[in-house]
């Protein structure tokens, strides 16, 4: 009979399976993926992500599942995304102001690194992964849409290029505090390719993958698995 590993994901949108049609419309389908996990390792998946949420908030959430009992093996961490974000529409508006990502960087370190240590302490072992990339330029657009000013928005950023290194410095972030507390870290970061091909892998919004993209990220998990549960 087949052992079941009960496992917990926290996360952002990107860990529902967030995808986005041609309408701006959003679906989740992460669920298909899971299965397809239970199947092949026997990992048994309850999906606490949430879409549009921060570290702080995937923290709260932890904690409150502390509180009231963790009942499994293994916990993934998927933060970064919303964090490295930006109030879009405030820029749009001041373009000569200071802006600060939703998460500095400081404090997202810290929310991530005690997650890491909260999950060892009750006993449950924790695994990080970088962020998939997004596509600037079509995120560029998705973010000028609804009044706010493309070129307010170019201006402050300086170059569309920002966009994208501002989000890899969060997956940075937590490749090192991986290394640093020896977690292990699913690196799906570097299954998608870069440059122009890259957009063949997104959704019109440059942040979800679409499901092309999202299986790069499930054949990463089941490398993972392979390797760990050998």
């Amino acid at each position: 009979m087949k052992q079941i590993l009960r496992a917990k994901i926290y996360g952002d949108s990107i860990m529902k399976g967030t995808i986005l049609d041609a309408g701006y419309r959003y679906h989740a389908i992460m669920n298909e993926y899971l299965i397809k996990l239970y199947d092949r390792f026997g990992i048994e998946a309850e999906n606490r992500a949430r879409f549009g949420i921060t570290v702080k908030r995937g923290h709260s959430i932890l904690l409150r599942d502390i509180d009231e009992g963790l009942d499994c093996e293994l916990a993934l961490v998927e933060f970064g995304g919303n964090d490295s974000d930006f109030k879009w529409s405030e820029i749009s508006m001041e373009p000569d102001k200071e802006h600060l990502p939703l998460t500095i960087m400081a404090d997202f370190k810290q929310n991530i690194a005690a997650m890491t240590e909260e999950l060892r302490a009750q006993g449950v072992q924790p695994i990080m992964m970088t962020l998939p990339p997004i596509e600037p330029n079509r995120y560029l657009d998705f973010v000028s849409r609804n009044g706010n000013s493309r070129e307010n928005i170019l201006k402050w950023l300086g170059y569309v290029e920002k966009i994208y290194e501002t989000h890899k410095s969060y997956s940075d972030a937590v490749a090192e505090i991986a290394q640093e507390r020896i977690v292990p870290l699913v690196d799906v970061r570097s299954a998608f390719p870069s440059g122009n091909a890259l957009g063949e892998y997104m959704c019109i919004d440059g942040v979800h993958p679409d499901k092309k993209g999202y299986q790069l990220i499930a054949d990463s998990f089941a490398s993972f698995f392979e390797k760990a549960l050998a």
